[in-house]
C-alpha cells in the first residue's frame, strides 16, 4: 500500500508534455483549454456567492452549495491538468479529481432525490404570467384603494359640511359615547368639539333629552333597527326651544377593529317647521277670534250708542238740582265710552295690514316709543335702557309698530312695578335692543323686564285675547294681541320667554321678528 507521501514524489514521472512530444501546438491547446475552463468554473462560484448575498431564498437548499462546490473543485482539476504538462504533480491531479468525482457523485445523488420537486416547481413562462396576474391584481388593488380613498374623503366633506347634525355613539362597557360629531352638532348643543368627543350624552345634553338619546340607543343596540323620534332641547342661548328631528341606525358589526358596536345618528333641526306650522293654526285660531270680536263689537256698538244718547239725554232733561241722578248718568255715559273703546279695539283684531304700507326705519319708530316711554314714565323709577344698534329698514306703518312697541313697554312697566310692590327691593329695569334675527334677513326687536316673568298658570294664553296678568278692571287684555296682529300685518311674528328664572333680575322678554327690506327699497321709497 503506497503511502500518502509516494503521491506527491514526481521523481520517477513525466510530464504530460512528454505525452504530446512537447509539440507547442498541442501543448497551448491543451493548457490554454484547461486553463481558461479551470478559470471560468472558479469564477462561478464567486458569482453564486454574490447572489446568494443578495437573493438567500434562491440558496435555501444544500444542493446548490454542493453544486458550487462541485464547479470549483471541477475548476481545479483542469487547472492541475494544465500545471501537469510542465510539472509531473499526478497524484496532486489525481487526489483533485476524486475529490471532483467525490463532489460529482453527492450532487448526482442530491440531485434525483430532488428532482420531483424540482420538476414541480414553475416554468418560466408560469412565473411570467403570474407575475403578470399579481401586477394586474396589485394595480387593481391600488386603483380600489385609490377609489376608497376619494370616496372616504367625499363622504368625510358631507360628514363635515352638512346641515344636519352628525354623530357617531361608540357603545362601551361604562356606556355610550360619542365618537365623533361634525360642526352642525357642535353649533346645535353649543360646545367646542374637543369636548365633546369621547364623552357621554349626559355631559353633553340636557338631562332630558340625553335620558331619551340613551333609552333610543339601548333600543337600537336591542333590536338592530333604525329609530327615529322627535324632542325638544334648550339652545346655547337659555332661552330659545330647539324642536329636532332624530335618527339613529346601526353601523355594521366590523366598522370598528376593537369590537365594541357603534350608531350612527342624525340631528335635523325642524325647530322653523314647527313655527310654521303653529303659526298657520294660530293665524286661522286668531282669525276665527278676531272675526267673532268683530261680530260681536258690530252688534254690541248699536246698542251701546243708543245707550249712550238716551243717557246723554236723560241727564240734559234732569233738573239742576238733581244732584244724584245726574251723577248716575254721567257714570253710565263713562262706562258707554269704555265699552265703545274696548269695541274699537275688537274690530282692530280683525283688520288686515293698512294699504299705505311704507319702507321705515324700524330702529328710529323703537327710539321714538322709548323716549315717549322714558317721559311719560320719569316718576316711576324705572331704570328704562335701549342698546346702541344700526338702521332697520322694513315695510308698514311707522306708528303702528310704535304702538306695538309701546303696548310691550306698558307691560313691562305693570310687571315691573305690580312686583315691586310684593318685593320692594327688586331690581326694576327695562331693557330694549334692536338687533339681527337668527333668521338671516329679518330683524329682531327686544323688550326684556325685570318683572318676574309671566305665570306658568297663563303661560300658554298670554297671547290670546282679554288674558291678562294685570288685577280685574287695569287692563283689556287686547294690547298683545293687538301687537301680534300689528306684527303679523308686516309679514313677522312675535315670540316671548321668560328668562334669568330663580334670579333677582328674573322677568320676560318679548320678541317682535319682523323681514327687513333692501336699502335701496327704503332709500327709494323715502324719496318718493
Amino acid at each position: 500500500m503506497p503511502s500518502l507521501a509516494a503521491l506527491f514524489d514526481t521523481e520517477a514521472m513525466a510530464p504530460q508534455g512528454v505525452c504530446l512530444l512537447w509539440r507547442p501546438e498541442l501543448v497551448w491547446l491543451h493548457a490554454a483549454s484547461d486553463l481558461l475552463i479551470g478559470i471560468a468554473f472558479c469564477s462561478i462560484p464567486v458569482a453564486l456567492a454574490l447572489l446568494a448575498r443578495r437573493r438567500r431564498t434562491l440558496f435555501a437548499t444544500g444542493a446548490i452549495g454542493l453544486f458550487a462546490f462541485l464547479i470549483l473543485a471541477s475548476g481545479v482539476t483542469h487547472l492541475l491538468s494544465a500545471w501537469t504538462i510542465w510539472s509531473p504533480d499526478h497524484g496532486a491531479a489525481g487526489l483533485a479529481k476524486a475529490v471532483a468525482a467525490a463532489l460529482a457523485a453527492l450532487t448526482a445523488v442530491l440531485l434525483w432525490v430532488m428532482l420531483p420537486r424540482l420538476s414541480a416547481m414553475p416554468s418560466l413562462a408560469d412565473l411570467t404570467e403570474a407575475n403578470r396576474r399579481l401586477t394586474r391584481e396589485i394595480g387593481e388593488r391600488r386603483e380600489a384603494e385609490r377609489r376608497a380613498r376619494r370616496s372616504e374623503a367625499r363622504l368625510g366633506g358631507i360628514f363635515e359640511h352638512l346641515n344636519d347634525a352628525l354623530f357617531v355613539l361608540r357603545d362601551t362597557p361604562a356606556g355610550s359615547v360619542f365618537e365623533t360629531v361634525n360642526p352642525a352638532f357642535c353649533r346645535i348643543v353649543g360646545t367646542e368639539r374637543g369636548r365633546i368627543e369621547g364623552a357621554g350624552p349626559q355631559q353633553v345634553l340636557s338631562p332630558e333629552a340625553a335620558a331619551e338619546l340613551q333609552a333610543q340607543c339601548a333600543a337600537c343596540l336591542a333590536t338592530g333597527a333604525a329609530r327615529d323620534w322627535e324632542g325638544t332641547t334648550v339652545g346655547p342661548d337659555g332661552l330659545r326651544l330647539h324642536h329636532y328631528h332624530a335618527v339613529l341606525v346601526p353601523l355594521p358589526a366590523d366598522a370598528g377593529a376593537d369590537g365594541e358596536a357603534r350608531l350612527l345618528g342624525s340631528l335635523r333641526e325642524v325647530t322653523e317647521l314647527r313655527r310654521l306650522q303653529t303659526d298657520l293654526v294660530e293665524t286661522a285660531r286668531r282669525a276665527t277670534i278676531g272675526a267673532m270680536c268683530a261680530g260681536v263689537a258690530h252688534e254690541m256698538s248699536q246698542p251701546v250708542n243708543i245707550i249712550g244718547l238716551w243717557a246723554d239725554r236723560a241727564r240734559a232733561l234732569l233738573e239742576p238740582g238733581m244732584s244724584r241722578p245726574r251723577r248716575a248718568m254721567e257714570v253710565v255715559l263713562d262706562q258707554t265710552r269704555r265699552l265703545g273703546t274696548l269695541l274699537e279695539r275688537m274690530r282692530d283684531l280683525a283688520r288686515d295690514a293698512p294699504a299705505d304700507a311704507e319702507a321705515f326705519d324700524a330702529a328710529a319708530a323703537v327710539d321714538a316709543a322709548v323716549e315717549v316711554a322714558r317721559r311719560a314714565w320719569a316718576l316711576d323709577g324705572i331704570e328704562m335702557a335701549i342698546e346702541p344698534h344700526a338702521g332697520a329698514p322694513v315695510r308698514g306703518r311707522p306708528a303702528q309698530l310704535e304702538q306695538a312697541v309701546l303696548h310691550l313697554l306698558e307691560n313691562a312697566r305693570d310687571a315691573v312695578l305690580q312686583r315691586r310692590q310684593q318685593e320692594p327691593d327688586s331690581p326694576a329695569r327695562i331693557a330694549v335692543s334692536v338687533a339681527a334675527g337668527a333668521t338671516p334677513g329679518s330683524v329682531t326687536i327686544a323688550v326684556r323686564d325685570t318683572g318676574g316673568g309671566v305665570p306658568a298658570a297663563i303661560a300658554a294664553e298670554i297671547l290670546d285675547p282679554f288674558v291678562t296678568t294685570k288685577d280685574p278692571g287695569q287692563g283689556t287684555g287686547l294690547g298683545l294681541p293687538l301687537t301680534v296682529g300689528i306684527v303679523r300685518g308686516m309679514g313677522g311674528r312675535l315670540s316671548w320667554a321668560n328668562w334669568a328664572e330663580g334670579r333677582p333680575e328674573a322677568g320676560a322678554v318679548f320678541r317682535l321678528i319682523l323681514p327687513m327690506i333692501e336699502p335701496e327699497a327704503a332709500t327709494a321709497s323715502a324719496a318718493a
